[in-house]
């Protein structure tokens, strides 16, 4: 079975490096982005089977990462998206949400969990 492609977008360099590391130990091919913009060149190009987006990057921030994925999508084919960030305000909460991401995550995260969801989000994604 073909390893899930996962699209990490965030602007720090070490938990970029932190998530490419633990996904790729747990059998997932990692797309890293170091900003919005290459994320959704990424995207486009890779059309990965799901995305893990930071909220705060200078540029596209994540909110218009999420809105612009799910704007080129058709709702038969939506990409699972997950926010990774260091916010934890209800109201950031609610409006990723009310953009199309699938799932809210605070950092720091620990790597298993992380892997649960995406499993959970990717069915096919294997162990």
């Amino acid at each position: 079975m073909a390893k899930a492609r996962v699209l990490v977008i965030d602007d720090d360099q070490t938990i970029l490096k932190m998530l490419e590391l633990a996904l790729g130990k747990a059998n997932f091919e990692v797309l890293p982005a170091p900003d919005g913009d290459v994320g959704l060149r990424l995207f486009r190009e890779q059309k990965p089977d799901l995305a893990i987006i930071d909220i705060a990057m200078p540029g596209i921030d994540g909110y218009q990462v999420v809105e612009q994925i799910r704007t080129a999508e058709d709702e038969a084919n939506r990409t699972p998206l997950i926010i990774l960030t260091a916010h934890e305000q209800a109201v950031m909460r609610e409006y990723a949400e009310e953009l199309g991401a699938d799932l809210y995550l605070t950092k720091p995260v620990v790597p298993s969990v992380l892997v649960e969801h995406i499993r959970r989000l990717v069915p096919t994604s294997g162990e």
